[in-house]
């Protein structure tokens, strides 16, 4: 039985999907898949969801109350806004307040210092706000879709590596789109064997990484429980800081 989190518990914003509302007409819906709110209790944090339809002016609202950001996984990102071609037959685009809503939390998390981790679009989101190269559809993305499961090896020195060790780990992963680098400010943190890039993290940051696969999916696996220890760890940090500071963490000037 997973414990309840303590009335004082670091505080995670959560995002969701913002989809199509089925036998409605002109309705919409949020989404997410509870496993994700399972290892957050698992690691005693609680957790608020961010409405994915927000205007992105609405983040810095958002930013006094909380102690970390899980960015979830969902549909594709339009890469049109970053010069990118438009969706082809194998894309299913997010809407645009999602996407838009995803950047600017990525942005606001790294210029404030809110711990931050991306799971699958979540962390496309963090390397298209960086500038990373993309690649639409992978031609080995039958290896990646579904759920299947594969491995993937930690880069050594990476702040990846230190939380789950060097040695290769098995992965669920449901994606066949991909970073083809890390960006601005970023480094890849962990690749799967064909070479994809499976993790970014930002080591100046106090906990800002991204991984392609899905924790969630492996609740179990030591792993997801080791990756989301450590991040509650940086949201405890932030949430002590935060308490005792005079003002409220803002985002600094760009």
């Amino acid at each position: 039985m997973i414990a309840r989190p303590r009335p004082d518990a670091p505080l995670i914003g959560v995002t969701v999907e913002l989809l199509d509302a089925p036998f409605y007409e002109g309705r919409r819906r949020f989404q997410l898949f509870t496993d994700y709110l399972r290892c957050l209790r698992a690691a005693g944090l609680s957790a608020v969801l961010l409405p994915a339809d927000a205007p992105a002016a609405e983040v810095a609202c958002w930013l006094p109350i909380l102690d970390g950001l899980l960015l979830t996984g969902g549909d594709d990102p339009d890469l049109r806004p970053f010069g990118g071609p438009p969706p082809d037959e194998h894309c299913k685009p997010v809407p645009r307040e999602q996407q838009e809503l995803g950047l600017a939390l990525v942005r606001a998390a790294r210029a404030s210092g809110l711990p931050m981790l991306g799971v699958c679009l979540g962390m496309q989101f963090m390397g298209l706000a960086a500038g990373a190269p993309y690649c639409q559809h992978l031609e080995q993305a039958e290896d990646h879709l579904k759920g299947v499961r594969h491995l993937v090896t930690a880069r050594p020195g990476s702040r990846l590596a230190a939380i789950i060790g060097r040695a290769p780990i098995e992965v669920a992963s449901y994606h066949h789109q991909a970073l083809a680098g890390a960006g601005d400010g970023l480094a890849v943190a962990a690749t799967a064997p064909d070479g994809v890039v499976e993790a970014v993290e930002d080591s100046d940051h106090p906990f800002a990484i991204g991984v392609q696969w899905h924790p969630e999916r492996l609740p179990e696996s030591p792993a997801t429980r080791v990756l989301f220890s450590r991040f509650a760890a940086a949201a405890e940090s932030y949430r002590r800081a935060r308490v005792g500071a005079a003002t409220p963490p803002t985002v600094r000037d760009a």
